[in-house]
């Protein structure tokens, strides 16, 4: 069984690695988040998120809401998603994202239009454990 939780070592924190992703890496823009995403460094194979939210959005109250909304639909569809890829969120509106379903379902249609969602026998060939 995975961890539920979302560690230190699954979020983005240096503002390089923000740049880096945002400057270098691709885009893809749907309603209401747009996702940056760029293959990490050889060598390295975990999945890592990054969020940058605008005072565009809304109140402070606002802004958290929605921040963690994406973290929860990150965390909890992390497995789905191709590792050795910073992955950075920008909620751009917070109406559209305003339950934690319609968050969700925002995140994986945008990963999906990336072609960044493993395949469901990618996925069992990954949980598969070798005898």
């Amino acid at each position: 069984m995975t961890s539920q939780g979302f560690p230190r070592g699954c979020r983005l924190h240096l503002k390089n690695d923000f740049k880096s992703i945002i400057h270098d890496g691709k885009r893809v823009q749907g309603p209401g988040l747009v996702l940056w995403w760029k293959p990490a460094p050889l060598g390295k194979n975990d999945r890592k998120m990054g969020l940058v939210v605008s005072r565009k959005l809304g109140s402070a109250v606002v802004r958290n809401r929605v921040k963690r909304l994406l973290r929860e639909a990150f965390r909890l569809n992390r497995e789905r998603l191709q590792s050795g890829i910073g992955y950075v969120f920008s909620p751009r509106n917070s109406e559209i994202l305003d339950t934690a379903a319609s968050a969700e379902s925002a995140m994986l249609g945008l990963c999906e239009r990336a072609g960044l969602l493993m395949k469901a026998r990618e996925m069992d060939e990954k949980s598969a454990v070798p005898k």
